[in-house]
Formats: C-alpha cells, structure tokens, sequence
C-alpha cells in the first residue's frame, strides 16, 4: 500500500504475489476506508432507527422519523452514487458494474432491499409511531440492514488473500457492531437537533450504546491479537516491535481506539445538558467515524504487509 501522510509508516514491505497485494490495496485504499465506513454508519443508522421505532420507544412526529432515514439514505446510497459516477475506487457496487450488466449481484440485491423498507417507514410515519404496519416497517428496515452488513462483509472476506481468511473470522461480527455504535451515535445527533428532551445518566438507550462501545473494543482487541499471532507465526514480529518516529503500531492502536470508542463513551457518561447535548453528539459521532477509519487503515497495511507471507 503506497505511503501517505495519514497512516504510520511500516519497516516491512510485501514481498508476496502482486495479486494479493493489489486486492488488499484497494480494499484498504483511503477513499474506500472512508466510502465503506459510511456506507455501514447509514446502515446502522437505519437499524438503531428501525429499531426504535419497531419497540415503540421512539418520539412521535413526521420529522423525528425522516430527518435520521434521509441522513440513513445519504450515506448508504454513496457507495451506489461513486459506482455510477465511475469513480477510480469505486469501480463496482456489491460487485455490480451497472455499465457492464443489467441485473445486480446478489449483494447487491440484498442492499437494495433496504430501499423498500426505508421507503414504507418514511411514508407511513405520519404523527404517531405506534400503528402497527409503522413498527412493522422500523422491524423490516432493522432487519434488512442487518442482513446486508452480515452478508457483504462475508463478501469482503472472500476477497481477502487466503493467508489472512481466519485473522477475519470476526469481521461480519465486528462490521455490524462498529455500524451500530457509530450508526447510533448519529442517530443520537440526529435527536439532539430535533428534540429538547435530555437523555438521563441511566436510560436504557445510553446504557445499550456504552455496551456496545464495550463489545466492539473487544472484538477489535480480537482481530489485532489474531493478527499479531499470524505475524509471530510467519517471522515478522517486527511488525509489531517499536519504530521511530511515528511510535509503535501499539500506541497506533490505543490512540485510534481513544478516538473510535473511548471519547464516545465518555461523551455518553458525561451526561451534557441543553445546548451542550447536541454538541457532545456530533463530537462523539465525528470522533467515531474517523477513528473507524483510521482503524480499517492501519489494519489494511498489515493485511498488505502479510498478503504474500
């Protein structure tokens, strides 16, 4: 993977087959980091929406529902828009090139399922959430979007070089835990904006975001100890050892963690009031999504740097 001011510099350099490699760089490229972390974060989105809405907890009121769907749609149509656009890094959809074949892939047909739902919930919102064909439809989108963050990460581990297939036996896992975290911390913005209630310490939303935040800093805590096993196991613990200048791939991991998980959570915990409320939700949110991306970076070079080993 080319060298680039937003990622430490690693001491080794792939030595495997071009074709391994090259799969793993444009996986891992920058724009397609940025392009898959928000194309999850509208999925999860859609689903702690779809969720809410499903069990009835959410605020009555036409606005409160279309105001995170259209943020939802946004984000999960940008990988569609990029493919049609015929953007460099994003050449296929799902694996659906729309100016080659007419009909999608499978993936590409499971995401598209999402629209149905998404379409039913926003034109069946109307004042009270509580009509039964309303939650059917919040069920019907939480569903949908799950089933499509499950099912094309599993895609994406197929694409991944054969030595490096078990190190991901966690991602489907861990891509739909990370899009709900950071999914529902938008999805807290969202209400911010919206609404003047004040979310208490303990309220069963805030308490299930931190568990989450909990979860998803142990599944990341498993790839990097998988990945760290592979490298002893093909000589190059070097990898892991302490280099000069941008400090260790460690301390790469602590910081972006910090970013990605812990000052959401602190955010969460400290309980901020009026105008302060939708502040520390769009820090939180923000601070999410770039230490996600930062994260799926720093991953991809190892991947890159043991593609061929």
């Amino acid at each position: 993977m080319a060298q680039s001011d937003d990622a430490p510099a690693v001491a080794l350099a792939p030595n495997g087959p071009p074709g391994d490699g090259s799969r793993a760089q444009s996986l891992f490229s920058l724009p397609a980091v940025v392009l898959q972390t928000a194309t999850a974060t509208g999925y999860g989105l859609w689903m702690v929406l779809g969720t809410a809405v499903a069990l009835g907890t959410y605020n009555d009121g036409r606005g409160d529902v279309l105001v995170p769907l259209t943020f939802g749609f946004v984000l999960v149509s940008l990988g569609l828009a990029a493919t049609c656009l015929r953007l460099r890094f994003a050449r296929e959809w799902h694996g659906w090139d729309p100016f080659r074949r007419m009909l999608p892939t499978t993936e590409g047909m499971v995401a598209m399922a999402n629209y149905l739902p998404m379409l039913a919930l926003g034109g069946l919102a109307r004042g009270e959430n509580d009509f039964w064909a309303t939650r059917l439809a919040g069920a019907a989108l939480m569903i949908c979007s799950l089933a499509t963050l499950i099912y094309t990460a599993r895609g994406v581990a197929r694409d991944m070089p054969a030595p490096l297939a078990s190190v991901a036996n966690t991602q489907p896992l861990g891509r739909a835990v990370s899009a709900v975290f950071a999914g529902g911390l938008w999805f807290w913005l969202c209400v911010a904006l919206q609404a003047d209630t004040t979310i208490g310490p303990l309220n069963p939303w805030r308490i299930s975001m931190l568990a989450v935040g909990l979860v998803l800093g142990v599944i990341e805590g498993m790839r990097w100890r998988a990945l760290r096993q592979l490298a002893d196991e093909r000589g190059a613990g070097a990898f892991f050892a302490p280099g000069r200048g941008t400090g260790t791939l460690l301390a790469w991991c602590f910081g972006i963690a910090v970013l990605s998980v812990g000052l959401p959570c602190v955010l969460l915990v400290s309980h901020p009031t009026g105008p302060l409320v939708a502040v520390a939700a769009g820090m939180a949110a923000l601070s999410c999504v770039i230490g996600q991306c930062l994260e799926q970076r720093l991953y991809g070079r190892a991947w890159t740097q043991f593609a061929g080993r």
